[in-house]
């Protein structure tokens, strides 16, 4: 009978190992892809980039993040993308503001800025203008640039926003020396100033 009782026990706490393991290493698996995001997280200012998260070195679970969201990275020969969801002094970029985005010449034979919702779409804009580059952009003194950022047309450098709700910046270098990891210690990023609110 002892033989009996100490088979179930020992069966429980089989039993008991397998389902504890089971979920611990599940809720760890999905805990790092739900924050992959801050996983070699690159920072510059209001700037964050994910230099590895493609190629034959990308964290895995940032790969896995990607294809869970359907996006597609750029590849480590083609540029480097980086996203600001706040201005300089960390508030969140709110759709209803105006902001003033300002810069000089970036390491990177063309760069893009745009603005996306924070489902990454693009935003809705009868003037189909959905981004600016360094090729059509309006350069001061032809050196410093200046992009202005709401919800209503204004002259120059203009992108649109959406009135209601937050968004992000997407700043995308293409051809830069820095996909080989050169020169991050001295990139400078364009500065994210608020100006004003509706």
């Amino acid at each position: 009978m002892l033989q009996g009782l100490y088979g179930v026990l020992l069966l429980r706490d089989i039993i008991l190992f397998i389902v504890i393991a089971v979920g611990l290493g599940t809720g760890s698996a999905y805990f790092a892809v739900e924050n992959a995001d801050q996983l070699e997280q690159f920072r510059v200012g209001a700037w964050s980039a994910w230099p590895n998260s493609a190629g034959p070195d990308a964290n895995p679970y940032t790969v896995a993040d990607q294809a869970r969201r359907g996006s597609i990275p750029m590849g480590s020969g083609e540029g480097l993308v980086f996203i600001a969801q706040s201005d300089d002094d960390g508030t969140p970029l709110d759709g209803a503001c105006q902001y003033r985005i300002f810069g000089s010449h970036m390491p990177a034979r063309l760069w893009s800025l745009s603005v996306l919702t924070d489902q990454g779409e693009l935003v809705e804009n009868p003037s189909q203008r959905y981004s600016l580059h360094s090729r059509n952009v309006a350069w001061y003194s032809g050196q410093e640039f200046e992009v202005m950022t709401g919800p209503d047309a204004l002259g120059g450098n203009w992108l649109k926003t959406t009135p209601i709700g937050s968004y992000r910046l997407v700043l995308r270098l293409y051809q830069t020396p820095l996909t080989s990891g050169v020169g991050f210690g001295e990139i400078s990023l364009p500065k994210i100033a608020w100006v004003s609110c509706q």
